[in-house]
């Protein structure tokens, strides 16, 4: 009687992504963040004295302000109130968790230091950074914005243990919630353009610091896998078109606000306000984007495939 060889199902592996492109050379990571670190560092002085201690920046700023209806005035500020100490607590606690369950504790913890730095740097520059009264000015001073630091700060760091395959719906769930707390913001007279920009550069900045000193987020193992190449190539050309159409618009309105007239078209100026705000916030998360290499597929090693037999 003959032996019938007995049938084998081959295990299939999950190949793991070359080295040097899923990890890319430590200098070269290292520094893209760190100067995306200091760009952000420099860009929070030079806005303040350009916006906040110049007569022509707070005159700037204020005629958007002219177009806020007193009745709009902290009218219905709920997506702002869910920026609040008790959230941001909680936020970092499943951050972390998050990260413990990846087995990627270290990078959660430099997740919730973008949050907390982040929130406690831009707590801080509000209180010193005073806004003289040398333009009419009746606001108070209020850069940055604290409420746009965190929403974009929380988004920094969730994509942080977000694996790579789920980042590009984080991202763009994570963006337009940043970009509707800036609308929100510069449409209630809470906050001016620059108090925007700010808090972009705020954010990005302990961004930046914790990319390039803190610990590897994507090591190229199987949590980290990119997914389907097509998700990441909608999300980049809906932050690029998002960016550009928004820039757009806030230009068309500055200039119909400054040109109509002889007098500023307040409302007009207030449009322009709101767009540049987004335009700022959807400019920084892109960035980000593209920095993080999400925009395309990173080739998979043949020598790491799986052989028959």
């Amino acid at each position: 009687m003959i032996a019938t060889p007995r049938r084998t199902t081959p295990v299939t592996r999950t190949p793991e992504r070359s080295a040097p492109e899923s990890r890319g050379p430590t200098v070269s990571r290292r520094l893209r963040w760190g100067v995306v670190a200091a760009l952000g560092f420099v860009i929070v002085p030079l806005v303040y004295v350009a916006a906040v201690l110049t007569p022509v920046g707070q005159r700037a700023e204020d005629a958007a302000l002219g177009g806020v209806r007193d009745s709009d005035l902290f009218g219905s500020d709920t997506a702002l109130n869910v920026i609040s100490v008790p959230v941001i607590s909680l936020l970092v606690v499943v951050i972390v968790a998050v990260a413990f369950a990846r087995r990627r504790l270290a990078v959660g913890l430099g997740a919730a230091a973008v949050v907390l730095a982040s929130a406690a740097t831009s707590t801080l520059v509000k209180r010193i950074a005073v806004r003289p009264e040398i333009a009419q000015s009746t606001t108070p001073n209020s850069y940055p914005s604290g409420h746009a630091t965190v929403a974009l700060a929380a988004l920094f760091a969730v994509l942080l243990v977000t694996p790579r395959r789920f980042r590009p719906v984080v991202t763009v769930v994570g963006a337009a919630y940043a970009v509707f707390v800036a609308n929100q913001t510069v449409v209630y007279g809470w906050h001016r353009v620059s108090d925007i920009v700010g808090a972009c550069a705020v954010a990005l900045c302990w961004l930046g610091l914790v990319r390039a000193f803190g610990p590897r987020v994507d090591r190229g193992e199987r949590g980290d896998r990119d997914g389907r190449r097509g998700p990441r190539r909608v999300v980049s050309v809906l932050l690029l078109a998002a960016t550009g159409v928004t820039l757009a618009v806030g230009i068309a309105a500055l200039v119909v606000g400054v040109t109509g007239g002889g007098a500023y078209d307040h409302e007009a100026i207030l449009v322009a306000g709101r767009m540049a705000s987004s335009a700022s916030v959807l400019a920084v998360v892109t960035v980000v984007w593209f920095l993080d290499g999400m925009h395309h597929a990173a080739r998979t090693d043949p020598d790491t495939l799986p052989t028959a037999g």
